[in-house]
């Protein structure tokens, strides 16, 4: 068979092409399947890509906890700051901020599966709030293990929140 010379340049730049995508996915980890058609000139080929192993979480202690943490809370998700400034073991206290008003919190951290648990204790300040319903909180810490977020409920009913290290 015999092929012009700009035939047999873009045959070759294409075998060239396919040849260094090949062996990229396989330096990947990826596997490569060719497949030529019958009728001449006309090449398919498949691309597979192995699942890659799903990356661990960054492990978290408790003590991961302490800190100012900033992000929104409540039912209208307004700014807030969350410091937690005592962690013994896997229990832990702090105030939680929403413009001027303070309240104190205490909960437990659980390794096994990442996640917070935390009750609403004491209104220190009220701040520009008429009242402050104490709620109760869960969540758990991002795959990086930067940032909180769970909900609450408390007695006008659930809301969320989120939060990240500072």
């Amino acid at each position: 068979m015999k092929l012009s010379r700009a035939a047999a340049t873009a045959s070759f730049f294409t075998a060239l092409g396919v040849g260094m995508i090949a062996a990229a996915l396989v330096a990947a980890g990826g596997e490569f399947e060719e497949e030529v058609l019958s009728s001449p000139g006309s090449v398919s080929v498949t691309y597979k890509l192995r699942p890659m192993p799903a990356a661990e979480p960054v492990e978290v202690t408790a003590l991961d906890l302490e800190g100012v943490w900033a992000g929104t809370w409540d039912h209208t998700q307004m700014p807030c700051t969350i410091t937690i400034n005592r962690v013994e073991g896997n229990r832990f206290s702090g105030v939680l901020r929403q413009g001027e008003a303070k309240i104190a919190f205490e909960g437990t951290f659980h390794d096994e599966n990442r996640r917070v648990f935390f009750r609403e204790t004491k209104v220190a300040e009220l701040g520009p709030f008429s009242e402050w319903s104490l709620g109760t909180n869960s969540g758990e810490f991002s795959f990086d293990g930067r940032t909180l977020s769970g909900t609450g409920v408390d007695r006008w009913g659930a809301y969320k929140w989120n939060v990240t290290k500072e």
